[in-house]
């Protein structure tokens, strides 16, 4: 039953059904328990299907409420893409952002900080494992939604994410992966060998609606309300939702079902609980008011404001135009399959119109019937300003920075409203100028947002992570004393994190205050044993220090070495100690790096070596590097090595 309080709105609209609407989640019950199945039981399962067919509300409200607690140890549901709570100055040019993403989102309630440097394995290692009553472990259920943005960012290429899943999988036996993915993004994800090997069968292929199942969506929602139809009236409503020219379609779209019950409940919630024929308004006039509405926003947003235009071409293609005709843009095509006008049609290597969309796309607009202004679309929508954020920050994954701020701007015209949106819009803000390069405004922004998030509860952690990105790039501009400044007052706000104790050593280390970056990477370790980041820069640091047998201690509990950086800090521990052959074998290339420090301690393994003149020739390159400027104490080194 809905619970009392919630009976405004049986109807979800656009947005995905979340877990707590389960109550009002119908039609999905086969598929639900067949998905539930191949999770608990599989190492890797795929779902796809287009979108619009509800693989995210299918999840949520279907897949994890059969799931029980005691079972499984079940994460929260993972994204690729990063949300605008975390600043993307934190994610380190040696980090993978779609992996940074992923464990931020599997991970809500942990400071985003500590999820620099981890990989999927490592964070799988460090949580703590659950037990049946028996001592049996229990499996790990995590999922991963929308995998087609690994595909679709502009940020980082698939493969180190997927790479990353594989080894997570080879390594840990008790997990069970799920990855939900649309149609046009399921070939090069399952063609990836190593999600092959694990893959169990064949993936799942979510479709439309049933009949049956359609008519159990439509009408479970208001019965459960007290509502009542008349003899028929939910049968006609879900043939109108099949009906196209040919005749009767065999299923129904999800999404279209939404928005003709949105519109059936905006026109009876009013009135009598007994709802009849009569009340039932055209489907084609309320499914061509969506279709405007979809046109003008993505007309709007990605077609130089011209509806008419755009109008007339996916007119063309509803009458089955080919060649020229097909030749959108790819952000229209992506911004029209995202809304539910096109779908890609995999068999033939391209995109068309939904069944269901041609007519109502081509009645007259003079000529529709009620429904005409898309009111049943724009309820539908919601009308929530978290939808802006989140086309905000979709808009800044795939590298569309304008847009980005065209969106945020929406919501920051509203006057009043949440605080927390105010400061994720701020933050966002701050992501599109660092990722643009104006380091200036991202600071100005993370403070602002910082500012904002003081007035909310339980927020210390995402301030300390703001001021953290703010450290980072002071570190990055040079400014170091103003660096330690910044993360000392992160450390102040969380100051059981190790990775912001981290931040703040490589701040003190790079300000020539070598004791005290040590110190703190003691203390970090001190309140964090295995803190894979303060193991490494410790680590690292020991290496410059000339106490080799304390590097190669804690170097060797974050293998396998990933960064460069530490890698060269291995291969110098290595010459210290008198083992310089395998020290010239561990050193990683060098041909485009751009650390100074990596490639000093490359220059002293080869001089250790006997190979001055490329000692010589790697200083030189260590001294002039555009990256951050090497500390005092490296700097120095530097200078010996090349003056002799």
């Amino acid at each position: 039953m809905i619970p009392k309080g919630t009976g405004l709105r049986p109807f979800v609209g656009l947005r995905p059904f979340t877990r707590d609407d389960q109550v009002r989640f119908f039609g999905r019950g086969r598929e639900s328990a067949e998905l539930a199945r191949r999770w608990r039981t599989h190492r890797l399962t795929v779902v796809h299907g287009p979108p619009g067919a509800g693989k995210t509300s299918l999840l949520s409200a279907g897949v994890l409420p059969l799931i029980h607690h005691a079972a499984a140890d079940v994460l929260p549901v993972g994204r690729l893409s990063r949300s605008s709570a975390v600043p993307a100055a934190l994610v380190s040019a040696e980090d993978d952002p779609h992996v940074f993403a992923l464990l931020s989102s599997w991970a809500p309630h942990q400071a985003p900080a500590g999820f620099i440097g981890q990989t999927v394995s490592g964070f799988l290692r460090r949580r703590p494992a659950r037990f049946e009553p028996s001592g049996a472990r229990l499996p790990v259920l995590a999922a991963v939604d929308h995998a087609e943005e690994l595909y679709t960012g502009s940020l980082a290429e698939p493969r180190p994410a997927l790479d990353q899943l594989v080894e997570a999988l080879d390594g840990n036996p008790h997990l069970r992966l799920l990855l939900v993915v649309d149609d046009e993004h399921l070939d090069p994800l399952t063609g990836h060998e190593g999600l092959r090997r694990h893959l169990g069968g064949e993936p799942y292929e979510l479709g439309a609606l049933g009949a049956g199942p359609a008519r159990e969506a439509c009408g479970l929602p208001l019965e459960d309300l007290h509502w009542t139809f008349g003899p028929g009236v939910v049968e006609s409503l879900v043939n109108d939702l099949r009906r196209v020219p040919e005749g009767l379609l065999d299923t129904v779209e999800p999404a279209y079902l939404q928005v003709a019950c949105t519109a059936l409940w905006g026109a009876v919630r009013d009135g009598p609980r007994t709802i009849t024929g009569d009340d039932l308004a055209g489907v084609d006039g309320i499914l061509a008011g969506f279709c405007r509405l979809m046109i003008e926003e993505v007309a709007h947003d990605h077609f130089h404001g011209d509806t008419g235009e755009l109008t007339g071409l996916l007119r063309r293609l509803a009458r089955g135009g080919t060649g020229e005709d097909k030749a959108l843009p790819d952000r229209v095509v992506t911004a029209l399959s995202d809304r539910h006008i096109l779908r890609h049609e995999r068999s033939a290597g391209g995109y068309g119109i939904h069944r269901r969309l041609v007519r109502p796309l081509l009645l007259d607009a003079l000529d529709l019937p009620g429904g005409l202004d898309g009111s049943g679309a724009r309820e539908a929508r919601c009308g929530d300003p978290a939808g802006d954020l989140l086309a905000a920050e979709t808009a800044l994954h795939e590298g569309h920075f304008d847009l980005a701020v065209t969106y945020a701007g929406r919501f920051g015209r509203r006057p009043g409203g949440d605080e927390r949106l105010h400061a994720r819009v701020e933050s966002l803000l701050g992501d599109v100028s660092y990722l643009r390069g104006d380091s200036a405004d991202a600071i100005a922004r993370y403070r602002r947002a910082a500012e904002l998030y003081t007035s909310v509860r339980g927020a210390d952690r995402t301030v300390a992570a703001l001021l953290t990105a703010v450290g980072r790039i002071l570190i990055d501009r040079g400014a170091f004393g103003a660096a330690v400044r910044e993360l000392r007052a992160a450390v102040r706000r969380s100051p059981d994190e190790p990775a912001i104790h981290t931040e703040l050593a490589w701040a003190l280390w790079y300000d020539g205050r070598e004791s005290n970056a040590v110190d703190e990477l003691n203390d970090a370790l001190a309140r964090e044993g295995n803190a894979p980041e303060a193991l490494r820069a410790r680590g690292e640091i020991m290496s410059d220090l000339e106490r080799p047998e304390r590097a190669l201690r804690d170097l060797d509990r974050v293998r396998p070495l990933r960064r460069s950086s530490t890698k060269a800090a291995y291969a110098l521990a290595l010459a210290l100690t008198g083992d310089v052959s395998n020290a010239v074998r561990v050193i990683p290339p060098l041909d485009a790096e751009q650390d100074g420090s990596t490639l000093l301690r490359a220059a002293r393994v080869m001089k250790a070596a006997g190979d001055m003149p490329e000692a010589v020739r790697l200083a030189r390159l260590a001294r002039q590097s555009a990256d951050r400027p090497l500390p005092p104490r490296l700097d120095a080194e530097a200078e010996r090595l090349i003056t002799g």
